[in-house]
């Protein structure tokens, strides 16, 4: 069982906020695919949807926009614009 959220923490130095994500896996089976995909293995379907809904969760705060912006200036993909927020 997959299970994610994401927030703004106020930052100490007053920047901006920083974004916060959550995820708490549960059980044998999700743990060990975890464990397996953060090691360099292929994603399955299931992983993929919750990517999308972690993207969208982060998406809804000024930090996460912030984070989602910056891996498209660097070569990631833009996130934003995939959810079109952009």
């Amino acid at each position: 069982m997959y299970e994610s959220r994401a927030y703004d923490k106020p930052a100490a130095e007053g920047f901006g906020p920083d974004p916060v994500v959550v995820l708490v896996v549960t059980g044998t089976h999700d743990v060990s695919r975890l464990v397996h995909l953060l090691n360099g293995g292929q994603p399955v379907i299931e992983q993929l949807e919750i990517g999308r809904k972690l993207a969208a969760q982060v998406a809804r705060h000024n930090g996460g926009r912030a984070a989602l912006k910056l891996l498209a200036q660097h070569g990631g993909p833009d996130l934003l614009q995939k959810l079109g927020e952009s």
